[in-house]
Formats: structure tokens, C-alpha cells, sequence
């Protein structure tokens, strides 16, 4: 598991593979350029507050910066978050804003985190107070600033000089400061010459008073003029050829909302600005209706609807909206019920989207945390062809703080989706073949939605898959993630699609008999999750003591964001209320829970031994949740990411198992096939893929070789596999064949396994690939190129048939998925694997009957080979066509090139790909020269041989150039024994050939 923002990257320390997580991480600024994404650090500016005291901790003189005047940024560490009080020096990063009155995307960006030799550098004034001078258009000209570009305002955050946060080797976390909501800052700039008012006084929005209390109200002009200071229209307070008006009034007896509005005239025009103040009222407690949950509950008459927030421990909750013009509206204040607050929304358009929010103690906003649709900021970039009609983000809405702009979206009278399968049957787990999937890297940009996912169930079918593993879907921050860094766990993501098309993939993989699981991450959330937000320290950054979901710091090792407290019945009721509505909402299968092993309050944050140890308490919670789930859903898949001692998920994984239930567990076993695969000994054993080896009871091992935490192994063949004499894996087309070497004593063992996606066509771009074709750790989360093309390179698609044709052994012969396995491994490269039928029967007379034998050579050096027959008798080469071989008292022994694999039956089967071999031909069919040197020529009186097919003895299709009607070009194959698969318009033809 890791994250990525659009925006800003989480830099890291030391990369660990329990799902990815990151040890000792920090947020890097590095906004995008123009046309992109918003950085998640954004802030989006409240519209009452002047510039030069935007927040706090900055001033600037002058009061009315323009962008071709020199100005002065002072800047007080011991305000907003003050993380870098008393530091020794401070760096100010900052980019400019292009995009009109409200914009806060980040351009132009100057400065490099954690560089302490990129501009930036500012001045100490003493007293923890720093200061810096620039013009601003000469400044950030160094970024690219174009000499015309209007700017509308300077964003920034301030930073010690480091190095620090990933810069030269150093990856310990920059110290920063940023404003009191641990966002950036803003410094409003003025066009040369432009009049305007701005509001100094008072700096907080929304503003609650009570009466009796006073308010402080100053206002700046950019020129002298007459200034008027009125209150609900009255006139309150006026200065003449003044810059300046000052007022301070006291509330008394007041109700509701009133407007506070400057007037300047400087004899020429007019502005004015305004702010508004709410008067507090009792909070009204009255008992919910009958039936109302919370969330947003849909009636009969669909101008209304009812909204219910959990909010433990708040006293206060206002409802805004498209229906209150996105302003503090008192007839909006929700009624308390216990710990819960509602509101029943009346005067509603039937099948109109309205977006909302909660405004929680005067505060905090949050989107309803089971809102099925959330909108946001970064929804301009997802195309229509994704998500059509997407309603637009009300300009209104955007708030000074990023994570208070998730907006919640309610529509009376939705049409519910009509399924098609509505009693799909599950594979059984021991038959699972899962296909793990990011949809975002599986078809690419502008591509990456669910209606093209549908349109390629048809290869993933093919392949023999039975399960698709989709990486998280849930509402995620930005829109390029691998989905990590989840914030609403009711929503689907809308980068993908909307919520029918998921809903309709999920339906058209059932009509194909493909079960769907979704990877879901309730170890930790990110904000803006309306729990975390709810208790939440801005300052410090992490929940407070109080927060009845979160710790407040991490109990285990390689958290990310905000680790749950899984013993708290709040976090409980939440986890099963999400496990709940993907099951009957969707209709999802099952699900892979991300770093299972952090569901525990048992503290070792950072001792990695003592947290992967046998934990009662970590397996009572997961128990209880996996209880919980099968007393609604009794066949739902229960995968854990877990990778902990081996007892403690023999115990889960054996949990209720003689009721059919029992939970399954990722396997990794990355390292020993790529030993394999590479050509060396040390550390190839790959016994730990079978559950016997585990001493488990039941088959719950989903054995994979590469998923999204790891390397290819493809690129590590091609980086550091042995090169011996005429048998060198690092080359592409050797690693293919020695890919389809380890696939073929995988899928053959008993038991779940995964593949993760592209793996079929040997993908070998590096899990760190950059865009620009570089290699680096921070570019992990990147998207990865989309090779689709693989398939028309004849070694590649070669590499998907075989696996295609394994997961077909696998659906059609019981002996792969439920016969006894006994694996001879080792760090040895010769593997061998018994299947023994159950029952056993040394004379099948018939293939459900039939006991299997397969014998892999990984060395780099052709062995003798002596496959450890169940009995004597007839058995038959799968890869030579069914083939007898007679096998006596003593055995046999089979001579294996390098890379070379058999798959022995005791009763005959035949391979799609090949399936006999005809010989001797019709007299009127000529092969020759066979052996071949350099030209196959294949006659046929009469009739054209309109095609040929050309397999090596692996089974693996090798294209050939044709030279004309009959002739086909060889001399580039290695030597060795080929079936050749010729069609002439009546019949298909097969012939042994042999290359010299």
C-alpha cells in the first residue's frame, strides 16, 4: 500500500513491504504546473480577510502589494502551526496563483523542499520573527513567471534550511509552518494603481458571537477616501479622507445572521466588501423520527429528505449548502439527538443534485461521512467520458483550509441500479485465481474508467481468471492514486466512473462468472474523513485524545495518516457498517483488508518483530469483524494483507473452516520464484506457497508472485539474472520462458493464488519507473506505462496462453485444486510437485481420476531429471502432446534443458494449444526439409496452406516470416523440437519438426 496526491508526493525514508508503507515520511510541496491538479496542501482563501493579514503569523508592507513593487514578508514562527519556532533558519516556499479571484493552485513554484541552497532564504528579525524581500514578478520570472501573467496572489509555507525531507540522501522530515489549520498561506497582490477595500479586523470565518460580546472591526482602503462601516444597513461608524475605519460594536439583542459592509469612495468609484456574523442559539434536542439512520435518508415525497450526522461530544451543527447559497444560515442549525444531530430538508427538486455540508461546533466542516458521492476541487479534471454531467464544484463552497472543500451530494428520486445476476455463486476459495488490478494503470489515461473495464472482461476471461481484486475504490484525495489515502468509504472514487457503471461491472463480471473483491484500507484514513476531523488537532496534526475512531499517534510501525482504534465500539460500528454496504450495495464478493495486522492497540510503534508476534488481541478483533460479516454475507471472502507469525494466521486462517468459512491470507512468495526465475539457488526454496508447509489445515494460502508491492520479477531477471554460456535470463526471451517455467509449478499447486496484472504478458517496467524513463523510488506511485501492445510480440502473448491454459488444468481437473501436493524444493533449482487424487487410484479410468507430476529445471545447465512417479505404468508429456512414456520399477530419467518443465498425467489430456500430433500425412501433404536448416516448406496438392503456427515443445507460439505460398523462413530459431500447426481450408494439420 502506498499514496500519492496529485500534487505533492509523500517522500520517504526506508521503504518496507507490509503493503508498502512508508517508515518516516513528509509532505513535499512540489505543486503542479498549469492545467493540473491542485496540490492537497491548497487552501482556498475566505474572501472577508485582507491581505496583509491573511494569517497570522505574515504580514507584508506595503498593505496593497502589486507584483512590480518590492514587499516584505514578515513571517512570526510562533503563530499558526509554529513548527519552526526557535529554528535556526527558515526558508520561505512559495508559488504564484494565475486564476482569478478565488484560485489557489500553486505555479511557478520557487524554491526546492529541503534545499538548503535553492532560493528563499530569509532574514531573522529576532524573536522568532524572519523576513524577505522580493518583487514579485522578478522573483518567480526564475520559475517561469510570463512577464504578463496577472497575479492574483502569493501562496506559500515556510520551511527550516535543511537538508531535509529527501534532499542529498537526507530523508528525515522537514520542519514547516504553515497557517493555524495546517494549510498553506496566501498573500493577496494588487494590480498597480487598482482602488480597493479589505477587512483587517476580525480574522476568524464564520463568525459566532453571543450577545453582550464585542466585535472588533477594522477596514484598509489602497487610496484616501470617504469611508461608511454599516450594520444590517445602518450607518455605524464613517471617516473622511481617511484609509483607514475602525468600529467596535457590541452585540445586543440580536438574533440570527448580520452583515457588517465597508463602503469606500475615493470621489471616482465605489467598493465595498462585507462579512457576515451569527448570533449562537441553544442547540434544540428533540428525539429523531422513527427509522432515520445516519447519513441521508430518502422518502416517499421526494422534496424531502433527512440528514443525520454521528458527532459524539459536539454541541452544535449548522447544514449548508446549495440551498442556503453556501452561507452560516440559522434556520439551518441541525437538532440534537443524543450524540447524533439531523435536519429534515424540505422543498426539494425531484432527481436535482444538491451538495452539502455540516458546519460542526462552528468550526469544523465535514461531507456526510455516508455520502455515496462526494465532490471536490480536483473533479475538473476527470472527463466526460468518465463521468458524464459531473455536477461542477460551487465556486461558493471553497473554504481557507483544503480539507474543509469535500462536498456531500444528495438527489431525491435516483433510478436504482437493475441487476442483472442477483444470485451469483462464489468460486470456492480453494479455486480462487485472483487478478489484481488498479484500473488507472491497467488502461490508461484518459481510458481508466469502468465502462472500458467492462469492455476487457473478454481477455481477462480468456486468461482463466475466476476473481478480480480491484484496488481501493473508495473515495480517495486527489485523483491519480493507487487509493491508499481513503477519506469517505461509501463513495467510489468518481476518477473512474460513476456509480451504476462500477455497479454494472460488478454485474457483468458475475454474468461471467467472475467473482469481484475489493481492496479496502480501514487500517488508517486520511483527512478530510469527517471522523478524523471531528477531534482533530490543526496544529499539531493528528487526532486529539478525545477522537472516538483514531489513536492519536500510530500503535504499530509504517502507518500512514491516521491509524483507527479497532477495540473502540465507535470504529467498530463504522467498520461494519462499510463491510455491510459494499456486500449488499454492490454486491461485491469479498474483500482484501489492507495491513490487517494493524488492527490492534497493542503498543509497539516501532518494533517490527514485537508487532508481527502472536497478538489475542489483534486476532479477537478480527474475528469479531469476520463474524460480523459472514451473519449477512456467510460466503463473503475474507482476505487479510497480514504477513505476521505464521500461528497466529494458521489460527485465522483455520477459524470456522468446518463450517466452510475461515479466512485467507496473501501469500508472498515474490523473492524465492525470482531466485528461480534468475537462475540461482540461494533462497529458492518456494515450499511456504502450500498450506501443508504451514501446517495449516486448509488451503488459505493466496500464493502470489508479484502484486502491487513488489518488483517484476520480469525486471529483475533482466537486471541481475545469471548469464550462462547459451543460457543468458537476463534476455527478454529467455526470462519469458522461465516466467512460464515458475507459472507452471504455481498454479499447479492446490490452493488460491493471485496474479498481478500484466504479469501474463511479462510486464518489466520497474515498480519505480518515471514518467521521463527514469528509475526512482519516488516515482513508486507514478502511473506506469499501459503495454497493451505485449500481446502482438509472439513470446509475450505466448506467456499469456500458457498461463490461460493452467488456470484452464486448474477449472477442469480436480487434482490441481484439491489433490494432495507434496513440493520438492529446497534451495535446489530442480522443483518437483506430486498431486495425488482423492481418492487415490493408481489406474484412473477417467481424469477426474488422474494424479498429476511436474518437474521444473530452473538451473542454467540441461539435468537429468528423475520425476517422482506415483507408481509405474503408461504417463503422458502434457507439453509433447500426450505422449506415453513407460515408467518401470526403476523409474525414468528425463533429460531438461535449461528452463525446461514437464506436466506428467497418468491419464491422457489434451492441450487447446496442442493437442496431437498427425503423422504420417495424407500423400498429398509434404513437409520438408525436416530436420530444417534455414527454409520449411509445406505443399499441399491443390489446396493452399493458408496458415502456420510454430510451438515450441513449452508449448509457447513462435511467428514466422513467409516467404511465399508455401515457404516460411527459420534460420533465426534456436535448434531444437517444434510442432508445427499448419491450416489448409478443410482440416488442421500438426507435424513434429525439428530445427538443426
Amino acid at each position: 500500500m502506498q499514496v500519492k496526491y496529485s500534487g505533492a508526493q509523500i517522500m520517504v525514508s526506508t521503504y518496507q513491504s507490509q503493503c508498502g508503507f512508508w517508515k518516516g515520511w513528509a509532505l513535499t510541496t512540489d505543486h503542479l504546473p498549469t492545467g493540473q491538479a491542485g496540490s492537497p496542501l491548497t487552501i482556498f482563501i475566505s474572501l472577508i480577510l485582507t491581505s496583509a493579514t491573511a494569517m497570522a503569523q505574515v504580514t507584508v508592507s506595503p498593505a496593497f502589494p502589486t507584483a512590480d513593487e518590492a514587499i516584505t514578508i514578515t513571517y512570526d514562527a510562533t503563530q499558526g502551526t509554529s513548527g519552526l519556532a526557535g529554528a535556526a533558519n527558515v526558508f520561505m516556499h512559495a508559488g504564484v496563483i494565475l486564476s482569478g479571484t478565488t484560485g489557489t493552485s500553486w505555479q511557478h513554484v520557487v524554491g526546492t523542499w529541503g534545499d538548503p541552497t535553492s532560493p528563499g532564504e530569509m532574514t531573522s528579525l529576532g524573536n522568532d520573527k524572519w523576513s524577505l524581500t522580493i518583487t514579485p514578478r522578478q522573483y518567480f520570472s526564475q520559475a517561469g513567471l510570463p512577464t504578463e501573467a496577472r497575479v492574483y496572489r502569493i501562496g506559500m509555507v515556510f520551511r527550516e534550511g535543511g537538508p531535509c525531507g529527501g534532499v542529498s540522501g537526507v530523508t528525515t522530515a522537514c520542519q514547516e509552518g504553515k497557517s493555524a489549520g495546517n494549510g498553506d498561506i496566501y498573500v493577496e497582490i494588487y494590480e498597480a494603481g487598482e482602488f480597493t477595500v479589505s477587512f483587517d479586523q476580525p480574522s476568524a470565518s464564520p463568525l459566532f458571537v453571543d450577545n453582550g460580546e464585542q466585535i472588533l472591526i477594522t477596514a484598509n482602503a489602497s487610496e484616501t477616501s470617504s469611508l461608511t462601516l454599516k450594520i444590517n444597513g445602518v450607518v455605524v461608524e464613517s471617516a473622511a479622507s481617511a484609509t483607514t475605519i475602525s468600529y467596535t460594536h457590541t452585540v445586543t439583542g440580536e438574533t440570527g445572521f448580520s452583515t457588517v459592509e465597508v463602503e469606500a469612495n475615493n470621489g471616482t468609484e465605489t467598493k465595498s466588501v462585507s462579512f457576515q456574523y451569527i448570533v449562537r442559539t441553544t442547540t434544540v434536542s428533540e428525539i429523531r423520527p422513527a427509522g432515520i439512520m445516519d447519513g441521508i435518508n430518502y422518502h416517499a415525497d421526494a422534496t424531502k429528505a433527512t440528514l443525520s450526522v454521528w458527532a459524539p461530544g459536539k454541541y452544535s451543527a449548522y447544514l449548508l449548502g446549495d440551498f442556503t447559497g453556501w452561507e452560516i444560515d440559522p434556520a439551518y442549525q441541525m437538532k440534537q439527538d443524543g450524540e447524533h444531530f439531523w435536519f429534515e430538508l424540505t422543498g426539494l427538486t425531484e432527481g436535482e443534485e444538491y451538495a452539502f455540508q455540516y458546519l460542526i461546533d462552528e468550526s469544523v466542516y465535514i461531507a456526510d461521512p455516508y455520502t455515496d458521492k462526494i465532490l471536490d476541487t480536483d473533479d475538473q479534471y476527470i472527463p466526460a467520458t468518465t463521468y458524464p454531467d459531473l455536477k461542477p464544484y460551487p465556486a461558493e463552497a471553497e473554504k481557507d483550509q483544503w480539507y474543509f472543500n469535500k462536498l456531500a451530494v444528495l438527489q431525491t428520486g435516483q433510478q436504482p441500479y437493475a441487476w442483472q445476476v442477483t444470485d451469483f455463486e462464489k468460486p470456492p476459495k480453494e479455486k480462487l485465481v485472483v487478478y489484481e488490478l488498479l484500473v488507472r494503470d491497467f488502461l490508461g489515461e484518459g481510458d481508466n474508467n469502468y465502462q472500458n473495464l467492462i469492455d476487457t472482461l473478454s481477455y481477462l476471461k480468456r486468461l482463466g481468471i475466476n476473481a478480480i481484486e480491484l484496488m481501493p475504490i473508495n473515495e480517495f484525495n486527489g485523483n491519480e492514486s493507487w487509493g491508499y489515502n481513503p477519506t469517505f468509504m461509501f463513495a467510489p472514487d468518481k476518477y473512474y466512473g460513476t456509480k451504476n457503471k462500477l455497479k454494472e461491472f460488478i454485474d457483468k463480471c458475475h454474468q461471467n462468472g467472475i467473482a469481484v473483491i475489493i481492496d479496502i484500507v480501514m487500517n488508517h484514513q486520511d483527512i478530510p474523513n469527517p471522523y478524523v476531523l471531528m477531534d482533530y488537532d490543526f496544529a499539531a496534526g493528528k487526532p486529539e485524545a478525545e477522537n472516538r475512531w483514531f489513536n492519536v499517534d500510530a500503535t504499530h510501525p509504517f502507518n500512514v495518516f491516521f491509524d483507527m482504534n479497532h477495540e473502540s465500539p465507535y470504529t467498530q460500528k463504522y467498520l461494519d457498517t462499510v463491510n455491510h454496504y459494499w456486500l449488499h450495495e454492490y454486491k461485491v464478493d469479498g474483500y482484501r483488508f489492507d495491513l490487517s495486522k494493524g488492527f490492534t492497540q497493542v503498543n509497539n510503534p516501532d518494533n517490527v518483530g514485537a508487532w508481527s508476534d502472536y497478538d489475542a488481541s489483534r486476532i479477537v478483533l478480527l474475528k469479531r469483524m469476520a463474524d460480523e460479516i459472514w451473519s449477512h454475507s456467510p460466503d463473503a471472502y475474507v482476505i487479510l494483507e497480514h504477513l505476521s507469525v505464521n500461528s497466529e494466521e494458521k489460527e485465522l486462517a483455520e477459524y470456522r473452516s468446518d463450517e466452510g468459512k475461515g479466512m485467507l491470507f496473501w501469500g508472498k512468495m515474490t523473492e524465492p520464484y525470482n531466485e528461480n526465475t534468475m537462475g540461482y539457488e540461494n533462497g529458492s526454496d518456494i515450499s511456504w506457497i502450500l498450506h501443508s508447509t504451514r501446517g495449516w489445515d486448509v488451503p488459505h494460502v493466496v500464493g502470489y508472485m508479484e502484486s502491487h508491492d513488489e518488483e517484476r520479477l520480469m525486471v529483475t531477471n533482466e537486471r541481475h539474472g545469471k548469464n550462462a554460456s547459451g543460457h543468458n535470463t537476463k534476455t527478454t526471451e529467455v526470462a519469458l520462458r522461465r516466467m512460464a517455467a515458475a507459472a507452471t509449478i504455481f498454479y499447479t499447486i492446490p490452493g488460491p493464488k493471485m496474479l498481478w496484472q500484466f504479469g501474463e504478458l511479462g510486464y518489466d517496467y520497474s515498480i519505480n519507473y518515471c514518467p521521463d524513463g527514469t528509475i526512482d523510488n519516488g516515482c513508486r506511485l507514478s502511473p506506469k506505462p499501459v503495454r497493451w501492445d505485449y500481446r502482438e510480440e509472439p513470446e509475450r502473448y505466448a506467456l499469456y496462453q500458457h498461463i490461460s491454459d493452467l488456470n484452464r488444468l486448474r477449472k477442469e481437473f480436480n487434482v490441481f485444486t484439491e489433490g494432495t501436493a507434496t513440493l520438492d524444493s529446497g534451495e535446489d533449482l530442480i522443483k518437483q510437485l506430486t498431486l495425488r487424487n482423492n481418492p487415490y487410484t493408481a489406474t484412473p479410468s477417467q481424469a477426474s481420476e488422474m494424479n498429476a507430476v511436474i518437474v521444473v529445471n530452473f538451473d542454467v545447465m540441461e539435468n537429468e531429471v528423475s520425476p517422482g512417479f506415483l507408481h509405474t505404468g503408461i504417463w503422458y508429456d502434457y507439453y509433447s502432446g500426450s505422449r506415453e512414456i513407460e515408467v518401470g520399477e526403476d523409474g525414468i530419467d528425463v533429460s531438461l534443458k535449461p528452463g525446461e518443465y514437464k506436466l506428467y498425467t497418468d491419464y491422457p489430456i489434451e492441450s487447446p494449444f496442442i493437442t496431437s500430433v498427425e503423422e504420417p500425412y495424407k500423400s498429398a501433404i509434404s513437409v520438408y526439409p525436416n530436420p530444417v536448416g534455414e527454409t520449411l516448406v509445406i505443399k499441399n496438392e491443390g489446396l493452399p496452406v493458408n496458415e502456420l503456427a510454430l510451438y515450441t515443445h513449452y508449448g509457447m507460439k513462435v511467428n514466422l516470416f513467409q516467404i511465399d505460398d508455401h515457404s516460411w523462413d527459420v534460420k533465426q530459431l534456436p535448434a531444437g523440437f517444434y510442432i508445427a500447426v499448419f491450416r489448409t481450408r478443410s482440416a488442421t494439420h500438426r507435424v513434429k519438426i525439428i530445427k538443426k
